[in-house]
C-alpha cells in the first residue's frame, strides 16, 4: 500500500478493490411424494440462498470491502487537521475490520475549481462512497449530483453541499450555535452596548449558517450596535490580526461575538496586547482558547463556547458506510452539540496538549501525539 503524508497528515492511496461470491446447489429430492418433494424442495433452495448470501458477504469483506475517499476544501487551520485525522483513524479501523479496502484524501486548498477537479478524479477511480466538505455549499452541487448519478454514495459534512441528491449531511446545527453564543452574549450585555464581530470563511455553508443564527438573535436587539466584522477563517493569526484592527478604529468595544476558538484566542490576545479590558467573547472548545479563557477569568473575561466536534468526519463516515451496507439513513444526521460553560471550562482544558488542539476528539492519546508533536 502506498501512502502519502500531507501536512502531517497521511492520505493513503488505494488499491483495486475485488469482490467475488460463491454459493452451493440444493440437493435433489427423490423418494418423497411430490408434494413433500416441492416443499422440501423449497425449503433446501431458501436454506442454499441464504447460505450463498452468507458466504458472498464474506467473499466481499475476504476481497476488500469499499473504497471510500474524504474530499476536503482545507486544512489551513488546527480543527481541519485534527478533522482529516479522524477520517483516517476511522478508516483505519474500518480497514482492519475488512469494511473498507482502501482510502483516498483529497484537499484543494481552499480553491473551489480544484474541489471540483477532485470529485471528478474520485468519481473516475469509482470509489464507493464521497465523504465531502465543501468550500461551496452550490457550486460543489453539481458534481456532487453527478457522483451521486453515478451510484456513489456522497455524504457532506461540516460545510455541506445543499443538493437533495445526496445520501445525507451530518453535523451539529450550525445555526443553533450561533444562536447560543448570541443569545449569551447579549445577556451578558443586557440587551445593549457595542461589539465586533469574527467569521469564518465566506461563502462556506458553516459561515454562514453560524452568522445567520446569531444575527436573528441580535436583529431582536435594537440596542446592540455591530460595530463591524471580519473573516477570520477561523484561524488564530488572522482573528488577532482583524482585532487589532478593530480594537484601532473602535474605541469603545463592549463584546465580540466569535464563530471560532482559535479567533477568539487571537481577539483575547488583541486585547491584552492593546491594554483594553477584556470584554465577553464566544468562543469554541480550542485548548488555548480554553487556556486564555481560565487564565483571563479573574481579568474580567467570560465566555461560553458551542462546540463542533473534530470526529464529525469520522461520523459522515460511518453514515456512508451504513448506506452502502443497505440501511436507511436520514438525510440529515443532526450531531450533539457540547457547549463548555463558565461552569464546566476547567473538564475540557488539557495542560498536555498544545494551543491548537481541539478538546472534543474521539483520538486517542497516541494519536494526537503524533499529530501535535
Amino acid at each position: 500500500m502506498k501512502k502519502m503524508f500531507t501536512a502531517g497528515l497521511a492520505a493513503v492511496m488505494a488499491m483495486s478493490l475485488c469482490a467475488c461470491g460463491g454459493g452451493q446447489t440444493a440437493p435433489a429430492t427423490t423418494s418423497a411424494p411430490a408434494a413433500e418433494t416441492t416443499a422440501a424442495a423449497a425449503e433446501t433452495t431458501a436454506a442454499g440462498e441464504e447460505e450463498k448470501k452468507e458466504e458472498t458477504d464474506q467473499a466481499a469483506a475476504a476481497g476488500g470491502g469499499y473504497v471510500v475517499a474524504l474530499c476536503n476544501y482545507s486544512i489551513g487551520n488546527s480543527w481541519r487537521a485534527q478533522m482529516e485525522q479522524e477520517f483516517m483513524a476511522e478508516a483505519e479501523k474500518l480497514k482492519a475490520e475488512g469494511v473498507v479496502s482502501e482510502y483516498y484524501i483529497t484537499n484543494s486548498n481552499d480553491d473551489i475549481n480544484k474541489q471540483i477537479s477532485d470529485m471528478q478524479d474520485l468519481i473516475t477511480k469509482k470509489v464507493d462512497a464521497i465523504i465531502i466538505t465543501a468550500a461551496s455549499p452550490t457550486a460543489l452541487a453539481p458534481i456532487v449530483e453527478e457522483a451521486t448519478e453515478e451510484g456513489i454514495k456522497v455524504v457532506s459534512f461540516d460545510n455541506v453541499v445543499e443538493t437533495e441528491e445526496q445520501v445525507a449531511t451530518v453535523g451539529i446545527d450550525e445555526k443553533e450555535f450561533g444562536r447560543i453564543g448570541a443569545e449569551w452574549l447579549a445577556e451578558k450585555l443586557g440587551g445593549k452596548g457595542k461589539i465586533v464581530v469574527l467569521n469564518g470563511i465566506a461563502g462556506t455553508a458553516t459561515d454562514a449558517l453560524r452568522w445567520g443564527g446569531a444575527e436573528e438573535v441580535f436583529r431582536q436587539y435594537p440596542d446592540i450596535e455591530v460595530l463591524g466584522s471580519a473573516n477570520a477563517s477561523w484561524d488564530y493569526a488572522q482573528g488577532k490580526a482583524a482585532m487589532e484592527s478593530m480594537l484601532s478604529a473602535y474605541p469603545e468595544i463592549d463584546g465580540v461575538w466569535s464563530q471560532g476558538g482559535a479567533m477568539t484566542q487571537g481577539a483575547i490576545d488583541a486585547f491584552i496586547a492593546a491594554g483594553r479590558d477584556l470584554v465577553p467573547m464566544t468562543s469554541e472548545g480550542n485548548n488555548g482558547a480554553i487556556r486564555a479563557w481560565i487564565e483571563n477569568k479573574d481579568k474580567g473575561l467570560s465566555c461560553i463556547a458551542p462546540s463542533n466536534p473534530t470526529y464529525t468526519s469520522a461520523e459522515a463516515l460511518r453514515v456512508a458506510i451504513r448506506a452502502l451496507n443497505g440501511e436507511e439513513v436520514p438525510s440529515n444526521v443532526v450531531m450533539d452539540m457540547e457547549t463548555v460553560t463558565e461552569d464546566n471550562v476547567d473538564q475540557y482544558y488539557r495542560t498536555d496538549m498544545p494551543d491548537s488542539y481541539w478538546v472534543l476528539t474521539e483520538l486517542d492519546d497516541e494519536t494526537l501525539e503524533r499529530l501535535y508533536k
